[in-house]
């Protein structure tokens, strides 16, 4: 089973695009997205429309909830006073926009999915949150204690967990002893494919694989490939000029280094 999953598209639907016309090329057996549709870079109801027609199994992200509630102000992440002025502006204009139907997607997408693998001799077991397993607002920073990061994956029975939420990609293979079984358990942040927090401003997304050799005994039995994938950042700043919305992000969306 190959599978592509991608996260935190914030209404760029020109990252959006890329990263599908990417995924194509990897050919997986089914994709999946974990959150933050919508809010930032002003095609909200057009990444909602490609989603909905890709028939791409989606859960909900903090923004998701926002806008799915109709609420007018909700926690989000920002580096300084400009950009939190942009991200309430932003919240304002995308609940002018939004189309009812749309909001309603929005408000009943499910917090989490888990999938279960079976093989003639074990079975996996995999979980996709947007924040963490009790929040979809929580921050899982790749510095975050092995302990906690366990604790997350026994609440919920499970063997792999994907997150979004933090922008940042990244795969921690964990070592642990399960029924007298020494196995290794996976955390992976997917990244975020409208607004990459990487270095760069590529939009980011991961490829796992799981086939029947995938017992947990080794940290390479689960197969996990991030992919970057350039696209047209200009056309994304024109787009939030022309939503008039200030210019809080130009910089880092004209520089790959941020």
């Amino acid at each position: 089973m190959k599978l592509a999953f991608i996260s935190d598209i914030h209404a760029n639907l020109p990252a959006l695009t890329a990263a599908l016309k990417d995924i194509e090329q990897q050919q997986p057996d089914d994709i999946y997205c974990l959150g933050d549709l919508v809010n930032f870079a002003g095609w909200d109801n057009e990444v909602i429309d490609l989603i909905r027609k890709l028939d791409i199994t989606c859960i909900q992200g903090n923004h998701d909830e926002g806008i799915g509630y109709h609420r007018h102000d909700f926690p989000f992440s920002y580096s300084n006073e400009a950009q939190k002025h942009f991200g309430h502006l932003s919240i304002q204009r995308v609940n002018k926009i939004i189309s009812e139907e749309h909001r309603r997607y929005l408000s009943e997408l499910p917090f989490m999915l888990q999938l279960e693998f079976r093989f003639p001799f074990h079975h996996v077991r995999l979980a996709m949150v947007h924040g963490s397993v009790s929040t979809n607002n929580e921050y899982v920073q790749k510095d975050t204690p092995d302990e906690y990061l366990l604790e997350m994956m026994d609440s919920i029975n499970a063997d792999i967990l994907l997150m979004g939420h933090t922008h940042i990609s990244y795969h921690k293979a964990i070592f642990c002893e399960e029924e007298n079984r020494k196995i290794y358990r996976h955390v992976i942040n997917v990244g975020s494919v409208g607004k990459s927090k990487n270095g760069s401003t590529d939009a980011s997304y991961c490829m796992v694989q799981i086939h029947n050799s995938t017992d947990l005994s080794t940290p390479e039995s689960v197969q996990v490939q991030f992919r970057h994938v350039p696209y047209d950042t200009w056309q994304v700043i024109e787009k939030i000029k022309a939503e008039g919305l200030p210019n809080a992000y130009d910089d880092y969306l004209k520089s790959k280094e941020q």
